[in-house]
């Protein structure tokens, strides 16, 4: 009897201990799921100091720089993506990109002016992982007053020989009422060169642009930046265009052919589309200009060396009698008789466009 008793005694004891573990169990199931369901209902809140950065009215600058400030007023990690500008002239990032509830950020941002004027207004798309407020747009305002005023801000000195020398005089104004100081000149390119002299008044100056190219026939761009005093950066620039010529010149410089359907090429107009006319001419001192083995590397291209003005000039013909399936580049080239151009080479263009 006290064997069952004592057997009896075991099994109560089984089955109190398992009642034990299972209500254990039940009650860390349950705060588990609290804390899941707590943390469930937690979320992230980006906030900013302010949305509109406004600079005032500005100048002599080509360029702003500004931070807005951020906290995280959630209680979830804040996650910010990278910031989108509205355009390529602005630049963004920000620091740190995760914060913990309460943190704060910054996001640092710079405007290149350039040469703008008037009304700015700039916008910064700011992607976050705040449920509520997945994207945040900040706006940026600046008025830029231009007190420098170039005239001409832009000099073209047409076609230069080799050793040739040109002078233009540009004419450099402060609009404020304030005296004009231009402190330096700073040249960017190969040709131009410049220095200041005085203007009519205080507020005005004389920048005289001195451009002599040099060596093989190109095109050439040249800025000149101004400096004026009280401004650590560029007030102004002056760009100087030009085209440096040989003994032999060539017009156009480059030739392209536009195929929209090369099924029905070339169309009603068989001359206008299928030829193009070069015109190559010599130096006024160039006793006898002399072109030779005319090649096209496109089979497509046909040449025709046709004699102008004797000695002088000559008109090459190129035609394009059948349209390439596809786009393609090539070249023409021909010889001269002129030591300092005995291979003059022309881009060749023909672009297939498919609907």
């Amino acid at each position: 009897m006290s064997k069952v008793n004592g057997e009896i005694k075991f099994m109560k004891h089984e089955i109190l201990a398992v009642m034990l573990l299972a209500a254990m169990t039940m009650g860390v199931a349950q705060a588990a799921e609290t804390n899941a369901s707590a943390d469930a209902g937690k979320a992230p809140k980006i906030e900013f100091d302010k949305t509109v950065y406004d600079f005032g009215t500005t100048s002599l600058v080509t360029s702003v720089t500004g931070t807005f400030t951020f906290h995280n007023a959630g209680d979830a990690d804040l996650k910010v993506s990278k910031p989108a500008p509205s355009c390529g002239c602005t630049v963004a990032g920000v620091k740190p990109d995760v914060l913990k509830p309460g943190e704060k950020g910054e996001l640092v941002f710079t405007v290149n002016l350039g040469a703008a004027r008037g009304q700015l207004e700039k916008h910064i798309n700011v992607p976050s992982n705040d449920p509520k407020t997945p994207n945040v747009n900040l706006a940026i305002k600046i008025a830029v007053q231009q007190v420098i005023e170039i005239q001409p801000a832009q000099v073209s000195v047409g076609n230069l020989r080799d050793g040739q020398t040109t002078n233009v005089t540009v004419q450099v104004r402060r609009t404020d009422g304030k005296k004009l100081t231009v402190t330096k000149t700073e040249v960017i390119g190969d040709f131009a060169k410049a220095h200041v002299e005085p203007g009519n008044n205080e507020q005005s100056s004389k920048v005289v642009v001195e451009v002599a190219p040099n060596g093989p026939p190109r095109r050439f761009g040249d800025q000149i930046r101004l400096f004026v005093d009280g401004a650590a950066q560029p007030a102004g620039t002056i760009f100087v265009m030009g085209r440096l010529v040989g003994e032999v010149t060539v017009s156009p410089e480059a030739l392209y052919w536009g195929v929209q359907d090369p099924q029905r090429w070339p169309g009603s107009y068989p001359e206008t589309m299928t030829t193009r006319r070069v015109s190559i001419t010599s130096a006024p001192d160039v006793k006898s200009l002399e072109v030779t083995n005319i090649t096209s590397s496109l089979k497509e291209v046909s040449l025709e060396l046709l004699p102008g003005e004797k000695g002088k000039s000559y008109i090459l013909v190129a035609k394009l009698a059948e349209s390439p399936k596809e786009s393609t580049r090539g070249t023409i080239s021909f010889d001269t008789n002129i030591p300092t151009q005995p291979k003059i080479v022309l881009p060749v263009t023909v672009n297939v466009m498919r609907r």
